[in-house]
């Protein structure tokens, strides 16, 4: 099993996600289960998305540690990317609990 953390780049704009992925086949083209992410995709078409994997882990919790340490609150504030919460959190109840539904994000 591969523990990956990857990032996704949108070519058209720059705009990035960062995700973790549990696989067998490191190349699967997964390509994240973010919101935000899928719309673009939608938008822009997949052929002007780029898939980075970043680091390969051996266990989950290293691959967890790691996206703990660089998706975090500040983070997906920004404008730059497509993530909505930060690591180990996630789902509408989060979104709506902390107000980021009127930070930008709920908009591609």
């Amino acid at each position: 099993m591969f523990y990956t953390i990857y990032k996704i780049t949108n070519l058209v704009n720059n705009k990035i996600y960062i995700g973790k992925h549990q696989t067998k086949e490191i190349n699967d083209e997964y390509m994240g289960s973010g919101k935000q992410l899928k719309r673009a995709i939608e938008k822009y078409g997949i052929e002007n998305f780029k898939k980075e994997i970043l680091f390969i882990f051996e266990t989950e919790i290293e691959m967890n540690a790691k996206e703990a340490e660089l998706v975090t609150a500040e983070f997906v504030l920004e404008d730059t990317n497509y993530n909505l919460c930060p690591s180990g959190h996630g789902g509408w109840g989060y979104v709506n609990s902390s107000d980021l539904r009127t930070k930008g994000h709920n908009k591609e």
